[in-house]
Order: C-alpha cells, then sequence, then structure tokens
C-alpha cells in the first residue's frame, strides 16, 4: 500500500513540476508581449525571484514631505482649548486636522500628546469615539 501512495505522490509532483514550467513559459511570452509594446509589466511586491532568475520589485511612490506654520502637536492643543472644559472628540480633532489640509489622521500625533500626558481622554457618552480635554 505504501507503494502505491508514493507512486501517486512521485506522479503528483511530476505533474505539478511539469504545469509549472508552463507556467513560467506563459508568463515569459507574457513579458516579451509586454516589453514589444513598451508596457511595464505589473510585478510582484515580496521581491521574491521567479522562475525567470529575475527578481521583481514594485517601485514605491515617494512621499513628500510638507511644512505647515503650526506643528501638529500645537494644532490638537489649539482645537481642544478652543473647545473648552467640555473638550473635543476626535471627530472635531480630524475636522480641524483636514480643514488645515494635512494628510491621514491626528491619532498619532492625539497618541504622542496622551503618553506626554499633555491630555487626558475619556469614553465619550455615546459610546463610539473618545473626548480629550487639556490636562
Amino acid at each position: 500500500m505504501t507503494k502505491k501512495l508514493i507512486g501517486e505522490l512521485q506522479s503528483l509532483v511530476t505533474k505539478l513540476q511539469v504545469e509549472r514550467q508552463a507556467h513560467i513559459k506563459a508568463v515569459g511570452e507574457i513579458d516579451e508581449t509586454f516589453q514589444a509594446l513598451g508596457i511595464a509589466a505589473a510585478t510582484k511586491k515580496s521581491g521574491r525571484r521567479t522562475g525567470l532568475g529575475k527578481k521583481t520589485v514594485i517601485a514605491k511612490k515617494k512621499r513628500k514631505r510638507r511644512a505647515y506654520k503650526t506643528t501638529a502637536s500645537e494644532l490638537i492643543l489649539a482645537t481642544i482649548k478652543k473647545a473648552g472644559a467640555k473638550g473635543a472628540a476626535g471627530a472635531q480633532l480630524t475636522k480641524a486636522w483636514k480643514g488645515a489640509g494635512r494628510p491621514g489622521d491626528a491619532y498619532n500625533t492625539l497618541s504622542a500628546l496622551l503618553k506626554a500626558r499633555k491630555i487626558q481622554s475619556r469614553p465619550a457618552k455615546s459610546g463610539r469615539g473618545s473626548i480629550y480635554t487639556l490636562k
């Protein structure tokens, strides 16, 4: 019985190797066609080697650094101070953040301010989000 299983396993491995070679050949033909047409082929991000011996890498878009008149911390602290004793919700801070033309969210800066103990947070009464106040 084990000889039968070993034989089946060997035939399966052989079949998979033949299929793999066919796929590698097909990818090569597709790459040649793209190259002839002047099209950049989509590549893997992992940078692993393909069966063709070529390393595939995706070029990352370089992020531009921006400069602002006020620092991120100053913007958050001013927004919380403007909200008064009741504090500012995360949504209000995100709105002020976007209003200042900043990309992304303010949550990394909020986390840094919480860690530095410049602000404190408490759960919102609605159950979603937090309210931030000055310490």
